[in-house]
């Protein structure tokens, strides 16, 4: 029953374990799916793994899950274990250092580096995805890579060397469930009968979340009612780049209750390919594309489906622009990525980290001296030893 339905969760923190837990709880995918638990931390994973189990039990349910300890740090030990398990499908969610920790920082702190914005980051980003695609290579074997890590950015950039995720998860596909609720509600129809089809970046998503606009970055958006395009009735001129909507509904803050939203675009596109159901939904990444894009999903299918007004080659326009928003000025053909200047002087008056280019293969080194830098400068204002400890320097 298992065959061609074996899922690996490479990472369980917060979003890797909430994936673990729906899809051992989804009636049809419990009974269906074996799912192959991996961390680097043995005993605590481990646990993770157990809790699942047992409660699934209490619901009824008896999936099929295993632990495996697995450092992506050491390629070729996870390239072994790779080739043992021989995974049909791997989430990668795991990263050298998790976005939230800069929430720890003083509130002044924080707009100073949120200024920067995420593309700086990406050396903590894309050192685990990229060394996880070399195992795979190593290992000789073929799963489908659903990446959870900035998929906007690191998608294309191994995309560049041959390397790309089949598609990413999260960060735009988190909006569209809150414009199909602003729509159910102005238009007092169900949220059901509501359709979206949306082109953006990472972000557009962070700035619609917490201030309901895109501060100006393109985006592109269509919505339908029952199949009928009503777009001009809610987002007339594109009113989303600048005025935004004052009704776009608020979700917790709480990095742990966040993520449940992000583990659930997860589950979505895991239950699109294996199940294959070619349903389109809004996913980034998409065969190492920039950003996201309405995508039909299936057993060898990951097709970019856009309406006929707007071309593929406008949609990644789109999606470049909100990249360099981000941070991230261009990404070359040999895998190198150039950051914006702003961003660039940012980090670098701020941390004292002055890195304007790096090449993917570097990216490890980049990110030790990243989080060096970062926590000279936490060490600096105070923060706990707690914070600090999760701060990647090696």
């Amino acid at each position: 029953m298992k065959e061609g339905n074996k899922v690996m969760i490479v990472g369980l923190g917060s979003v890797g374990y909430a994936t673990l837990e729906m899809l051992s709880r989804n009636p049809i995918l419990s009974e269906w799916v074996k799912i192959i638990g991996a961390s680097a931390t043995k005993d605590k994973g481990q646990r993770k793994v157990n809790l699942a189990i047992a409660i699934a039990e209490k619901l009824g349910l008896h999936p099929d899950i295993e632990f495996v300890n697995l450092n992506l740090l050491d390629v070729d030990s996870t390239a072994e274990t790779l080739r043992k398990f021989d995974p049909d499908l791997i989430f990668q969610v795991a990263a050298l250092q998790h976005w939230w920790l800069l929430e720890y920082l003083p509130e002044a702190e924080q707009r100073k580096l949120a200024q920067a914005e995420y593309g700086p980051w990406l050396p903590m980003q894309i050192t685990l995805p990229y060394n996880l695609m070399q195992a795979i290579k190593k290992a000789g074997i073929n799963p489908y890579v659903v990446n959870a890590s900035f998929p906007d950015v690191v998608c294309p950039v191994l995309a560049q060397i041959g390397m790309a995720p089949t598609v990413g998860i999260g960060n735009l596909a988190e909006v569209t469930p809150l414009v199909k609720m602003v729509v159910s509600k102005r238009l007092g129809v169900p949220i059901r009968d509501v359709a979206v089809r949306m082109v953006g970046s990472h972000y557009v998503c962070e700035h619609m979340e917490i201030e309901g606009n895109t501060a100006g970055a393109p985006y592109y958006l269509r919505i339908f009612l029952n199949g009928k395009d009503i777009t001009q009735k809610i987002d007339p001129e594109q009113q989303l780049k600048r005025e935004g909507w004052d009704d776009i509904p608020q979700i917790p803050e709480d990095p742990i209750m966040y993520n449940m939203l992000t583990a659930a675009t997860a589950v979505k596109v895991i239950r699109a390919i294996l199940q294959d159901t070619r349903e389109i939904m809004t996913t980034p990444g998409p065969n190492g594309l920039p950003g996201a894009y309405p995508v039909r999903l299936g057993r060898g299918i990951i097709e970019v489906v856009l309406p006929d007004d707007i071309t593929l080659e406008e949609a990644i326009k789109i999606n470049e622009e909100g990249n360099r928003l981000d941070g991230i000025e261009e990404i070359t053909e040999d895998g190198t990525i150039v950051i914006t200047d702003k961003s660039h002087e940012i980090m670098r008056r701020v941390l004292g980290h002055d890195v304007k280019r790096f090449n993917v293969r570097d990216s490890q080194m980049v990110a030790g001296e990243l989080g060096t830098a970062f926590r000279s400068y936490a060490e600096g204002i105070g923060l706990p030893d707690s914070v600090l400890n999760a701060i990647y320097t090696r």
